[in-house]
């Protein structure tokens, strides 16, 4: 509970002070994008490694951070975090989601449709030039994302990323 108040807060904090240029460029001059989501469905993994894989085809370096909420996968191709790398303050002890946190991305990718408060703390710290995001009535009011993007079918949801980045010019 406290924790959960804590990152509210902070995010609210990061929403205000963060100076981050949000300007996005076109996808051909792109050269990091970050992809990150809750490891709480199996199709969330399988979405981010097909997603990360056509980056990578085209040239772009992709770095991938989960966050192990309700653990579906147990061995994560990428990077990945847990409560237990959070203090009781809302601090991050785990030094890559401090330095994921610190990457100018072209694009930072969220795969989950309600982003919990620790993800939302990261997309709030971010330095990403444009967050792209799953449309939800929440974002609304909380503005985490330069782009959202609108799917009626879950598989879909990869190819529609791709399909909306890559236009970007």
């Amino acid at each position: 509970m406290i924790l959960s108040q804590a990152l509210s807060y902070k995010t609210k904090q990061f929403q205000k002070v963060n100076t981050s240029l949000r300007l996005s460029i076109s996808f051909a001059e792109a050269k990091h994008i970050g992809i990150i989501f809750s490891n709480d469905l199996p199709e969330k993994v399988l979405m981010a490694e097909k997603l990360s894989t056509i980056y990578k085809k085209e040239g772009k370096q992709v770095k991938v951070l989960a966050y192990d909420r309700n653990v579906q996968v147990k061995h994560l191709p990428f990077e990945s975090f847990s409560k237990k790398d959070i203090t009781f303050w809302g601090n991050f002890l785990n030094e890559s989601i401090n330095q994921f946190s610190q990457i100018s991305f072209d694009f930072l990718i969220c795969l989950d449709h309600n982003p919990g408060i620790i993800i939302q703390n990261i997309l709030a710290k971010s330095k990403a030039k444009c967050r792209v995001g799953v449309w939800n009535n929440l974002d609304i009011e909380n503005r985490m994302f330069e782009l959202i993007i609108q799917t009626s079918k879950e598989m879909n949801l990869v190819d529609n990323i791709y399909s909306y980045t890559k236009n970007i010019r």
